[in-house]
């Protein structure tokens, strides 16, 4: 079966909409309980990235008209320039036919093409993609898993009014902030720092951490935009010094959004200890609660030894749908 490379300026709506259906009979048939991809998200996603460049390569298997699986190559050009990130998926009912090989060949060949060295990709536990990944010498050592915890909204919203208060009075120093949207240009700056605060969080071993600035910020809120994914932060500010404090993003996807995914959540290291994680994410909660009803739940990845924040998850009632193991190899 032939696996033919496409431009991803190329991926229409049509084609979006079959790598889709994959998806999702790849979830079935694990048994996965995790959104997928609308069309027209799978399509823009591929188009725009997170930083306004589309991925760098995708290929599809079989033909186009009813494809057998796809994958694609992300290669970083802000940090980590050593590294390629993977993807690729199969439909059940073509795998154990070599087509997973033949897929993950073409793959690191361009990577290898690129002087990249390092791949990067990961697998739900429980499915087909951990021993295949192991057999084909990936390893999972010193590589982060991840959680993925879903928070219901809907399932007794009182109770995000209930810790809220509790938190509050811990945080009675601070005032919260709400910002839906790409950021003005007055506050870009002062969210750098936001940002950058999540590189305290675990991370897998020799990874650089993201550097933020003005211009990726921008090009971030611009990205998210332009892919039709609303942004929501809620930020945390300190009534005295005025410094900002802490930050929680969320994104919607307004193509599918039942299932809203959390970005990151994090305290800068001075106002740590104030209970603002949690202040911060149920306010997040009440906001979208009242504003977006469509929105059910939210999806959030937690590291696996990432232990303050899981306490927080597990507090607003957070429950795990799925892992996901993370491999890489070394070319």
């Amino acid at each position: 079966m032939e696996i033919s490379r496409i431009d991803p300026a190329d991926v229409d709506l049509d084609l979006a909409e079959r790598l889709v259906a994959i998806d999702r009979a790849s979830h079935g048939h694990a048994g996965l309980e995790l959104p997928v991809q609308s069309g027209p998200s799978r399509m823009f996603s591929l188009q725009r990235g997170n930083n306004g460049r589309p991925v760098d390569a995708v290929w599809v298997v079989g033909p186009l008209a009813e494809p057998a699986g796809w994958g694609l190559v992300e290669l970083p050009f802000l940090d980590n320039l050593d590294r390629a990130s993977l993807r690729g998926i199969l439909a059940p009912v073509h795998r154990r036919a070599g087509l997973g090989t033949a897929l993950l060949e073409r793959l690191t060949g361009f990577a290898r093409e690129h002087g990249r060295t390092k791949l990067s990709t990961g697998a739900w536990l429980g499915t087909d993609g951990i021993g295949f990944l192991d057999a084909r010498g990936f390893g999972s050592a010193g590589v982060l898993r991840y959680a993925v915890r879903r928070l219901d909204l809907h399932d007794d919203p009182a109770r995000f009014d209930r810790l809220y208060a509790e938190a509050a009075d811990a945080a009675r120093d601070y005032e919260l902030v709400r910002l839906a949207g790409p950021a003005p240009d007055a506050m870009v700056d002062d969210l750098v720092g936001l940002h950058d605060a999540i590189n305290d969080a675990p991370a897998d071993e020799g990874t650089e951490p993201d550097a933020w600035d003005a211009a990726r910020v921008r090009k971030y809120d611009a990205s998210m935009a332009r892919r039709h994914q609303t942004t929501y932060r809620v930020l945390a500010r300190h009534r005295t010094s005025g410094d900002w404090a802490g930050m929680s993003l969320l994104c919607v996807d307004e193509f599918a959004p039942a299932i809203a995914f959390q970005e990151d959540t994090a305290v800068v290291r001075a106002h740590r200890g104030h209970r603002l994680g949690l202040l911060m994410k149920c306010e997040m909660a009440r906001w979208l609660a009242a504003e977006r009803p469509e929105v059910a739940a939210t999806d959030t990845w937690n590291a696996t030894d990432n232990h303050h924040m899981i306490a927080v998850n597990e507090r607003l009632g957070c429950r795990v749908v799925a892992t996901n193991v993370g491999y890489r190899r070394q070319l």
